[in-house]
């Protein structure tokens, strides 16, 4: 007997079967260029998809539809490299470039498209929700877990970077989103996006989190920088 056939009949199951995309193919880039330029100006009459966002926006489509062309950055030597459409995101960028919009824009398109992965014999909504990271510290201080971030199968984390190192509960001191990153970082079967001022490579970015977790965040994420103007002003 095949040792996938005695697996298979044992009836065990693996709480860490990874996600399994479910790809929405073919479609338009055009037409999905334009969709996601609509949702833009309809949050504010001034956004454009130009040459400092066009690279991050095309690839987030071809993320949501699980296309096997999308392509990301090598999150230290910056090359182009192919990407993976089962892993999350992670967008580095100063202040006003448009992070945490283009996150907010990806949740939306994949609500319009009803667009789903699955996990094992689940399937979940790949729209999602958003919670800075200062929030889940606070959530941690109130509540004394954070076992809702840890569990959720995608989670959303904008900002991360700007919350505090360390948060206390009841005399007990957890450096919350760096715990939270290894756990998830461990799972094949959580889908984690991320913004953040600090780039990947950044000293800063090791010196907060540790290797590990960098380490585990280039393993988890398909990397994107946004440069550029301030888009806030605009």
């Amino acid at each position: 007997m095949e040792l996938s056939e005695i697996i298979s009949q044992s009836g065990i199951t693996f709480s860490y079967l990874g996600i399994e995309r479910i790809p929405l193919t073919p479609y338009s880039m055009r037409k999905a260029l334009q969709i996601f330029d609509a949702l833009g100006k309809q949050r504010k009459s001034g956004f454009v998809i130009d040459s400092e966002n066009r690279f991050l926006y095309e690839n987030l489509l071809r993320w949501a539809h699980s296309d096997g062309e999308m392509q990301c950055l090598h999150p230290r030597t910056k090359q182009i490299i192919k990407a993976d459409t089962t892993k999350g995101i992670f967008i580095a960028g100063g202040t006003g470039t448009g992070k945490t919009w283009a996150l907010e824009l990806l949740s939306s398109y994949c609500a319009l498209h009803n667009i789903r992965v699955r996990k094992g014999e689940k399937i979940y909504m790949l729209s999602f929700p958003s919670v800075r990271a200062d929030k889940i510290c606070m959530d941690y201080m109130n509540q004394g877990s954070f076992d809702s971030f840890i569990n959720s199968p995608i989670l959303c984390i904008q900002d991360m970077g700007d919350e505090p190192k360390e948060s206390q509960y009841m005399g007990n001191r957890e450096e919350v989103i760096k715990r939270l990153l290894s756990i998830r970082g461990d799972r094949r079967d959580r889908i984690t996006l991320i913004s953040s001022n600090i780039p990947l490579n950044h000293k800063l970015m090791t010196d907060t989190y540790g290797d590990r977790v960098v380490s585990r965040l280039e393993e988890m994420c398909n990397y994107f920088e946004l440069v550029g103007k301030d888009r806030r002003r605009m």
